[in-house]
């Protein structure tokens, strides 16, 4: 998850999510590394990351976090969505299979999509 939200040119710097979440950078440097991190750590980065960077932390135990604040639903942009990643679909198996860097650009628009639509479900 770290590698894939912090970084030069992506979402955040490990400097700075150290610095607005409060989180000493050589604990983010361990977590990125493997080390355990806690739940209560989930729910500070939450307030920093995008929600799909904490849809990946959730995944392996097979749980997503959704925001208790309801917010009007945008159901074209939900549609667009949808619609882009069926088509990122369509063209990575265009040669009858998804290779690794397919696979994981897949992966990251699915979890964003995931998110979004985790907040429309939550009633």
């Amino acid at each position: 998850m770290f590698s894939s939200f912090m970084g030069r040119g992506l979402h955040t710097t490990r400097a700075a999510l150290s610095a607005a979440s409060g989180i000493p950078e050589s604990t983010l440097r361990e977590w990125a590394n493997g080390a355990a991190m806690p739940l209560s750590a989930i729910f500070t980065l939450r307030r920093h990351l995008p929600p799909q960077a904490i849809a990946m932390v959730c995944e392996p135990g097979d749980v997503r976090m959704v925001d208790i604040e309801t917010s009007e639903t945008n159901w074209d942009e939900i549609a667009s969505e949808t619609a882009g990643l069926t088509f990122e679909i369509c063209e990575a198996r265009k040669d009858g299979h998804i290779d690794h860097v397919e696979r994981a650009r897949l992966q990251h628009r699915a979890r964003s999509l995931i998110a979004e639509l985790s907040e429309i479900i939550k009633d």
